[in-house]
C-alpha cells in the first residue's frame, strides 16, 4: 500500500509528511519547495494484542509498540505541487500526476486559513474547497487524456484496448466497467466521446484513488470558522481537521525526550525539563490536542487505511502458546494486508516456502485449527503449519 501526500504549492504538504515520517523535507514559505518527490514511512495504529492477550510485553521487531498501540509501516510519498492546467503541463504538473502512478490513495493537503491561493501565493479571503474540486478536475482530465490518446485506431476494442492503455495506472477492464455502469456508458465496442472520457475518468479515480482531504493550520486563525463553512457542504465525511505543525513539534519533542507522546494522542506527558519558551509552546500545543480530539494526521493516515484501503493487521506467530517466533520474541512482526487476505496468502507473505509447503494453520486466540482459505480478520494472531 502506499499513500501520495498531494495538493497546490505552500499548503503544509512537506511538513504533513514530515509530522507523518519524521523525514527532513523541504519545508519553505513558497511555492515548489517541493520539486522531486519525498518518499518515506508513515504508521496506522492498531491496538497491540499483548494488551487484549494480558502480556506484560511484547517485542516487535517490523514495527513500534508505543502506550499499547502498534504502529504499523506504510509507504508514504510527497509529490510536488500541483497547479491549476497541470494535466496541459503547467508549473511541475506532468511530473506531479506521473509520481500519482503508484499510489493507491491520496490525502489532499489543503489551506485551511485560505491565505493562499490556488498558485500557491499570498492572498486574504481564498476559498479552501476550491482547492479540493480543482485537484479532483486536474486528476480527472489529465486520466481522461489517457483514455483518448490513441483512440482512434484502437478505439473498436472498447474496454479490452482501454485496460491496456491503462494498465500502468492499476486499473482493469473490471474496474473500468464498473465506473462505466455507473455512468450509463457501455464502453464495451468503444470509447466515449470527449465528455463521456472525462465522466468516466471521475468515476475511476473514485474507485482506484480515493482522497482524504486533510484541513490543514487549524491552529492558525481563521481555520476553524472555514472548516465549519466546509463541513456543512457535499464530501464532509472524508474531511479532516488537522495542524501539522502541532504534530510535528510534538513528535519532535518526543524524539528528543522533552515530552513522552503517542501519535495522534489527546495528551502528552512531560519528561524532560522544558525551558520556559518550550513550556509556553507544549502548553499551547497541548490545549490545541485536547479540544481538538488531537492534531488530525494521525486520524486522518489511519481512516485512508482501515475505511478506504480496507487494511487489517494481522500478526503471524511460530509458537501459539507463547504468542513468539522460534527466539522466544513475543508477537514479532504485524503485516497490513488487503481485507479479504487468506491464511495461506498471508503464509507467502511471511515466507515463499511456508506457502509451499503450507499444511494448516491455528487461529491463536480462538486456539482453533483453520483452513488455507479462511478470510483474516483484523487483529487476528496466526500459527501457520508447514512440512518439511
Amino acid at each position: 500500500m502506499l499513500i501520495g501526500v498531494v495538493g497546490a504549492p505552500n499548503k503544509g504538504k512537506s511538513t504533513f509528511f514530515s509530522a507523518a515520517t519524521l523525514v527532513d523535507a523541504a519545508i519553505a514559505n513558497y511555492p515548489f519547495t517541493t520539486i522531486n518527490p519525498n518518499r518515506g514511512v508513515t504508521y496506522v495504529r492498531s491496538p497491540c494484542p499483548h494488551v487484549s492477550l494480558g502480556l506484560q510485553k511484547c517485542d516487535p521487531k517490523n514495527s513500534r509498540c508505543v502506550g499499547g498501540q502498534r504502529l504499523v509501516p506504510i509507504n508514504i510519498i510527497d509529490v510536488a505541487g500541483l497547479v491549476p492546467g497541470a494535466h496541459e503541463g503547467k508549473g511541475l504538473g506532468n511530473k506531479f500526476l506521473d509520481n500519482l502512478r503508484e499510489a493507491d490513495a491520496l490525502i489532499q493537503v489543503v489551506d485551511g486559513t485560505g491565505r493562499t491561493d490556488l498558485q500557491g501565493n499570498a492572498c486574504d479571503a481564498c476559498n479552501p474547497m476550491e482547492e479540493v474540486s480543482f485537484l479532483t478536475d486536474e486528476i480527472a482530465y489529465w486520466l481522461a487524456d489517457i483514455m483518448l490518446r490513441g483512440a482512434g485506431k484502437d478505439a473498436a476494442g472498447g474496454s479490452r484496448e482501454l485496460a491496456k492503455r491503462l494498465s500502468g495506472l492499476k486499473i482493469d477492464e473490471q474496474m473500468l466497467l464498473h465506473a462505466a455502469d455507473e455512468c450509463g456508458l457501455d464502453i464495451g465496442a468503444g470509447m466515449p466521446d470527449n465528455e463521456g472520457a472525462l465522466e468516466l475518468a471521475r468515476a475511476v479515480l473514485a474507485r482506484r484513488m480515493p482522497i482524504a482531504i486533510a484541513f490543514n493550520k487549524m491552529d492558525a486563525a481563521g481555520a476553524k470558522e472555514n472548516f465549519e463553512k466546509a463541513s456543512d457542504g457535499d464530501g464532509a465525511e472524508k474531511l479532516f481537521p488537522c495542524s501539522s505543525a502541532v504534530e510535528l513539534a510534538l513528535r519532535k519533542a518526543d524524539g528528543h525526550d522533552v515530552i513522552k507522546y503517542v501519535p495522534g494522542a489527546r495528551e502528552f506527558i512531560v519528561s524532560g525539563t522544558p525551558d520556559e519558551r518550550q513550556k509556553d509552546a507544549l502548553r499551547k500545543m497541548a490545549s490545541f490536542i485536547s479540544i481538538n480530539n488531537g492534531s488530525g494526521v494521525q486520524e486522518i493516515i489511519d481512516w485512508v487505511v482501515y475505511q478506504k484501503l480496507h487494511g487489517i493487521v494481522v500478526y503471524p506467530v511460530e509458537d501459539e502458546h507463547r504468542y513468539s517466533n522460534h527466539k522466544g520474541e513475543v508477537l514479532p512482526d504485524a503485516f497490513l494486508v488487503p481485507k479479504g487476505t487468506t491464511v495461506v496468502q498471508l503464509a507467502g507473505m511471511v515466507h515463499t516456502d511456508l506457502a509451499n509447503k503450507f499444511i494448516g494453520a491455528v487461529d491463536v486466540r480462538k486456539k482453533m485449527r483453520v483452513g488455507a482459505t479462511q478470510e483474516l480478520a483484523n487483529g487476528d494472531v496466526i500459527k501457520i503449519v508447514s512440512g518439511r
